[in-house]
């Protein structure tokens, strides 16, 4: 989820991590500002930016022309992963730059320990997240999704039990049931495509009201402590 306060961002690195990274903030309708010396690699993504930059993110000069500065970036996130020391200049410049949230991924423990050094606000490490992931979703293949927030906490995104189906939130108490809470729901929702036929497409809500009715086929997105996860998801098993 991106906080409201958070528009415009810029994504360093377009490899395949920088390329996800950019795909899913495109479906929360924020500025995205795209750079990579690849020119192939910004082309796979250029759809997605409000400005693709084939540059290098070192030079201070192209990061200026590119529209990166306090003012009117929000976040900075450094995706490079083929050299440290690349990713390690860019995110003390952006530091220096004066951007609010500097997000960098790390490729080991020291790599990490530099980047905190620097004051980078956040460190990835996006390999050992997708390995938690999978093994997460291969002892419970019931997850979809799964975020570990903390070693105590996660989020998972779940499908919807069939005892859910239209009942409304309040009628569930799963907080006080099980003791975690639905952040949102992912459901696909009809339109009138441009060619008159009718389609479907993803919406989410957002920290839905009491009120709301879980339908068939809808994705709840769940957080609480792992061993509460672990509970709840015995009712969809």
């Amino acid at each position: 989820m991106v906080e409201e306060k958070f528009k415009t961002f810029v994504v360093i690195g377009l490899g395949v991590f920088g390329k996800q990274v950019v795909r899913h903030l495109a479906k929360y309708n924020v500025d995205i500002i795209g750079i990579d010396k690849d020119e192939k690699k910004v082309e796979e993504v250029k759809d997605f930016l409000k400005v693709a930059i084939v540059g290098d993110a070192t030079d201070v000069a192209q990061l200026e022309q590119a529209g990166v500065n306090a003012q009117d970036v929000d976040v900075a996130i450094v995706a490079i992963g083929e050299s440290v020391e690349s990713n390690v200049y860019v995110s003390l410049l952006l530091k220096e730059i004066g951007i609010k949230r500097v997000f960098s991924r790390a490729l080991n423990d020291q790599h990490a320990n530099i980047l905190a050094k620097i004051g980078v606000d956040r460190v990835v490490f996006p390999e050992e997240a997708a390995a938690r992931q999978l093994v997460g979703s291969l002892s419970s293949p019931q997850i979809l999704e799964m975020f570990d927030i903390s070693d105590e906490y996660r989020v998972v995104e779940v499908p919807a039990p069939k005892v859910f189906f239209n009942k409304m939130l309040q009628e569930l108490g799963v907080r006080t049931k099980y003791n975690v809470t639905i952040l949102g729901i992912k459901r696909r929702t009809p339109f009138v495509n441009d060619s008159g036929e009718t389609d479907t497409k993803e919406e989410i809500i957002f920290l839905p009201s009491s009120d709301e009715q879980i339908l068939d086929g809808d994705i709840l997105i769940v957080g609480g402590k792992n061993q509460d996860i672990e509970k709840f998801k015995k009712i969809i098993e």
